[in-house]
Formats: structure tokens, C-alpha cells, sequence
């Protein structure tokens, strides 16, 4: 359809609010757009060539379709609707991901559980916060809200009735509704975890604070040591924000760049979470202001934690309609600021850095034009450590134990910026040294440089602090002359030069460190890896397992009933035969055994 055959259609669009479709020849939608003004809006789009999006969409639109709709929060609603359904090609959206986890509140169920998922049930009509960037934090504060409230958290929809509590039950994590003896207060617990999911920590610190009050003044001590410690957890969530800011209302900071978007949330006065989501490969051609009402619409539709306020970089066209589409969601007045100066200001300008410093390291992992960030990070590390050439082959090395078990150590090779896989080396170590890492740093270094024939690595970056590169620098030796030792931690990421010891601090996004903070990360998950191989491969032993006629079943049985094998040992022939599957005969020949095995120890 020509552009004038598509002029004459919109003639009859109405001056109401709605949402509008552009189809191609096969009446594919390609585009979806809301409109305060639906004859207005698409008279705009006919009349004006706009961005490359907006001249793509005009040469192969077809056909314009339209639904009037009641208000603009409806068309709002509808239109993201209709974008998750249909998905066309022209709008820009989120990515779906699964990488992150919700919590789901199963309030549809007649005694609610708190529920951890990675795929939220959305055809449930239930209460759900997240995503959540950080699992590990979420499991403290799941762990911490079912500490001050406990729900059952067996997996039925309806819990069976037991004549007694489970184990849960009996050790008072677990309100047992499953033998009918569910306290009243069971709902109040349910509202006080949402009330605190979403958002509203101040009325939490007030309340725990009570409790714990009421508890002493009462002479409940016990208690209220258990309030004391809740609300010291609570007050460990997070990290504090500027008192600059002189309040502590739930708000939010929203921001976007390239293709990504970033909120952080603030409550009760300190930050709780830093989310960063993509968008789908149109955002490049989408405005700043379209990308971050896409964030909001997606974003909050999904979760029950609506804050008060939300900053922004920029006003968005729609931010009447987003206002009253969120306070809608919260139950109560949401506000869209853009913050000219102040403490506020500053809290858009660090979202703003974050997710900066976020897409730079980001960039480096791209595949495309990765060659020259490479040289060019070589080239800068060479300046900064005084070497006559670039640095063309870099070794990194870190070393692995658990309480001195299974203590190993693990090489990669970077050539020219890039992995060398034939280059890996990974190194078993004697138990003895297991517990002192710089040993297995100098053992697994000595070993390296002996099996040098003739090429020398140029960077020998070893993965700790002074402590490790001194006992790297000790065991090379004579043996690496051409090699410049270094060192990199991971909480500070300050860059020391063996030579010299002298401490280089760069800024978190500059090449030569993102250089070697990915080698030092490569030597990391490899040695990582081993450690765990190793682990899997050995088998725990025990006294049982060289006793003969004794097989894993047995063993696994008699562990079971006595607990260990001091106890087995302790035990008498006629309790050893209460186990299925043992006679006398055989209990005698266990004892036997144990006892000339404890005689045999004390003797050595």
C-alpha cells in the first residue's frame, strides 16, 4: 500500500486513546503502539520520515489496524499485552531470561507458602517479587523472613493431616497446619512477609524493634535475643545509602544505555539490589525515553515491589499514564522524577556509571573487534610495567583446597590477549602443604619453570597478594629471567609488580586491568574445575569398608543405625545383630575386626 493509501485509512482513526498495529503485505504485525490521541499518533507517523526504525516500518507497512480502548493506562496495558504475545520485529523488548530467581507467595492456597523459583507460574494470580540478581541474597532473606515468621514449607497445595508435626514442625521452624493446630496468627505472618517484600523495611525495623521491647519488658529474654538477632539480619541486608539523601522512602533508579537497562532499588534508607536487563537486538533503533518506558511497563508489571519514587535520566512522553499504571500496582500514589541536582541527582549519575562500567567489561568479552582491545590492553600494560616489548604471552596461576582437602593448583595460557588451551597445566598437591596456599603457589610455579625448555612467558600473573607473589617470585628462582611477575586480588583489584613490590591502581574499566582480570578469572573457573574433578573421583573410606563380607548396603545400614564406626565399635554383638542382614557370626568378625584395626593404630 502506498503511503498516500495509508493516509486515507488513518482519515477515520478516532481522537481516542488506543492501541494501533502495522501490518506488511501478509498481515504480519510489524509494529504495536499505544496512543493518548489515536488519529493524531498515526497521523504523525504518515507525515514524518523519523528514525531508520521509523522509515523501515513506513516502507513496509501495508495495512493499520486499531483498538480503541477506555483510557491510556488501559491502552498501556494492552499494548504490552499484545508486544508479549505477538512479538514484532519493529518493538523493542526485554529479553526473557530464566536466569534469575522470584519468590512466589502461594497466597491461593489455604495455608501460603514462600516459594524460590526460576520459572514463576504465571497463570497464577498470586503475589510475586523479583527478579533477584544476587541467589545467595535471596536465600538469606528467605531464610530471614521465615526465621521472624515461619510457614510450613512442605510442597502440597493442601498439607495432609498427621497425628504429629514433621521434624520442621517439632523444631519450631514450622507452624505444622498439617495436624490442625496452625496458630491464628499464621495470616498475620503471611501479610507481615509481603508487607516486607514489598518494600516497606522501615515498618519492619520499627516492629522487630517492638517486639524485641515487649520481650525484655516482660522478662521474655529468650525472646527477645530472638527479636535482638532478627533485627541486627535485617539491618544487614545491603549496603547503606548517602544520608544525603535525608529520608528513607522506597524509591527506585532507572536508567538505560546501549542495550541494556539497569534499576536499583533503594529501601529504608539502604541499597538492596542492582538488576540489569537486555533488550532484544531492536533497541538500537528505539529512543532512550521508548527503552526506559518499555523497562518500567516490563518490569513492574511482573512484580508486587512498586516503589514511591522512581528517578529517571529523562522525562518520558508517557509518564502520566506509567504514573497511574504503577500507583495502580502499589495500591498508592507512584512518582516519576528527574532529579536536576542534588543528593537524588547523584544516585542516577552512579546508576548511570554502574551500568557503564558494567557494558565496558561486557564489551570486552564480545567477539567482535576483541583483536584490537587486546593489543591495545598489551600495549598499555607493557608502558605501565616498564617492558621493552608488548607482552605476548601471559600465564596466570591460582590454587584450590577445602580446609586443606584436595589441594590443587591450575595454569592457563593467554597468547596474543587470547586463550591457549594447549598451554593449561594443572598440578595435584602433597596434603602436607594443603592448608598454606603460597606453598602451593611456589610448588606449582617450580614445577612450571622446570618443564621450560626454551620460550619464557613474558607475565607470570599469579592470583592473590604480596604473600603469594613473594612465594612465586622465591621458587622461580634464577630459572625465569625474561619473566615479570604480578599479582591480582580479587576484593581490591589492585595490580602489584614484583618488581619492586610496588602497588598499580587502575581504573575498574581500563584495558590492561580487564586484561588481566579475565586471565586471573580463566585460572579461576579452571582450577575450580579440577578441584571438583578431583573431589568426585575419591571416595570416602571408613574402617567398615576393609572389613570382609561387608558390602555398601551393610555399610550404609550399620552408619546409619549406630551413627559412626566409634560407635559400631562400642556396640555389642547382640545389638550389631539387629541390623538386617547380620547374624552373630558376622557381628563377632566386625568386632574382631575393629578392635585388632584400633590395636594395630595405637601400636604405630
Amino acid at each position: 500500500m502506498s503511503r498516500k493509501a495509508l493516509e486515507q485509512s488513518v482519515r477515520s482513526a478516532p481522537a481516542l486513546p488506543g492501541v494501533y498495529r502495522f501490518l506488511d503485505h501478509g498481515g504480519k504485525i510489524l509494529y504495536i503502539g499505544k496512543a493518548r490521541d489515536l488519529g493524531r499518533r498515526l497521523r504523525g507517523h504518515l507525515s514524518s520520515e523519523g528514525d531508520a526504525r521509523h522509515r523501515i516500518l513506513l516502507d513496509r507497512a501495508e495495512a493499520i489496524e486499531w483498538t480503541v480502548t477506555g483510557s491510556e493506562v488501559e491502552a498501556l496495558i494492552l499494548e504490552a499485552e499484545l508486544v508479549r504475545l505477538h512479538k514484532p520485529p519493529l518493538n523493542v523488548m526485554l529479553k526473557s531470561s530464566n536466569r534469575y530467581p522470584w519468590i512466589e507467595v502461594t497466597c491461593d492456597e489455604e495455608y501460603p507458602r514462600l516459594v524460590i523459583t526460576r520459572n514463576p507460574d504465571r497463570s497464577r494470580d498470586i503475589p510475586r517479587f523479583g527478579p533477584y540478581p544476587d541467589a545467595r541474597n535471596l536465600r538469606s532473606l528467605v531464610d530471614f523472613l521465615l526465621d521472624a515468621y515461619p510457614l510450613r514449607k512442605c510442597s502440597t497445595a493442601t498439607p495432609e493431616g498427621r497425628s504429629r508435626p514433621c521434624l520442621m514442625g517439632q523444631l519450631g521452624r514450622c507452624p505444622a497446619p498439617c495436624t490442625g493446630r496452625a496458630p491464628d496468627s499464621y495470616r498475620d505472618g503471611v501479610e507481615s512477609i509481603l508487607r516486607i517484600l514489598r518494600g516497606d523495611w522501615e515498618w519492619a525495623n520499627s516492629r522487630l524493634r517492638e517486639l524485641m521491647e515487649t520481650s525484655s519488658a516482660e522478662t521474655r529474654f529468650e525472646d527477645a535475643a530472638r527479636w535482638r538477632d532478627l533485627l541486627a539480619r535485617l539491618g544487614s541486608f545491603g549496603w547503606p545509602a548517602p544520608e544525603t539523601l535525608g529520608d528513607r522512602i522506597s524509591r527506585d533508579v532507572a536508567v538505560v544505555r546501549e542495550n541494556w537497562g539497569l534499576i536499583t532499588q533503594v529501601r529504608g534508607g539502604r541499597f538492596t539490589g542492582v538488576l540489569r536487563m537486555p533488550f532484544t537486538s531492536r533497541w538500537k533503533l528505539a529512543a532512550p525515553a521508548e527503552c526506559i518506558s518499555i523497562l518500567l511497563r516490563t518490569y513492574y508489571t511482573d512484580t508486587e515491589d512498586v516503589p514511591r519514587e522512581i528517578l529517571l535520566e529523562e522525562p518520558l512522553p508517557d509518564s502520566d499514564a506509567l504514573e497511574e499504571l504503577l500507583s495502580g500496582r502499589r495500591g498508592s500514589k507512584v512518582r516519576l522524577r528527574v532529579p536536576g541536582r542534588g543528593p537524588l541527582r547523584d544516585l542516577v549519575e552512579v546508576a548511570s556509571r554502574d551500568l557503564g562500567q558494567f557494558l565496558t567489561g561486557l564489551e570486552w568479552k564480545r567477539p567482535g573487534r576483541r583483536r584490537e582491545r587486546a593489543e591495545a590492553a598489551m600495549e598499555a600494560l607493557a608502558d605501565l610495567l616498564g617492558l621493552r616489548e608488548k607482552p605476548e604471552w601471559i600465564v596466570g596461576l591460582d590454587a584450590s583446597t577445602i580446609q586443606g582437602s584436595w589441594p590443587v593448583a591450575a595454569l592457563v595460557s593467554f597468547r596474543e590477549g587470547f586463550p591457549d588451551r594447549s598451554g593449561y597445566r594443572r598440578f595435584s598437591m602433597d596434603a602436607s602443604i594443603g592448608r598454606n596456599d603460597p606453598a602451593m603457589i611456589g610448588s606449582a610455579v617450580s614445577r612450571f619453570a622446570s618443564h621450560l625448555e626454551e620460550e619464557m612467558p613474558d607475565i607470570f600473573l599469579v592470583d592473590g597478594g604480596l604473600t603469594q607473589l613473594r612465594a612465586a617470585l622465591d621458587a622461580a628462582g634464577g630459572r625465569l629471567p625474561g619473566t615479570r611477575f604480578v599479582a591480582l586480588a580479587k576484593r581490591e583489584e589492585v595490580l602489584l609488580d614484583g618488581a619492586g613490590e610496588r602497588e598499580i591502581r587502575l581504573p575498574l574499566d581500563s584495558p590492561p586491568l580487564l586484561l588481566l582480570r579475565s586471565i586471573r578469572d580463566e585460572a579461576h573457573r579452571f582450577v575450580l574445575h579440577y578441584h571438583r574433578m578431583r573431589r568426585s573421583r575419591i571416595e570416602i573410606r571408613s574402617e567398615l569398608d576393609d572389613v570382609p563380607g561387608i558390602g555398601p548396603a551393610l555399610r550404609a545400614q550399620l552408619l546409619r543405625r549406630f551413627g559412626s564406626v566409634e560407635r559400631v565399635r562400642s556396640a555389642t554383638p547382640e545389638e550389631i545383630c539387629q541390623v538386617p542382614g547380620i547374624g552373630r557370626k558376622r557381628a563377632l568378625m566386625i568386632l574382631e575386626h575393629l578392635s585388632t584395626s584400633t590395636d594395630g593404630a595405637e601400636q604405630d
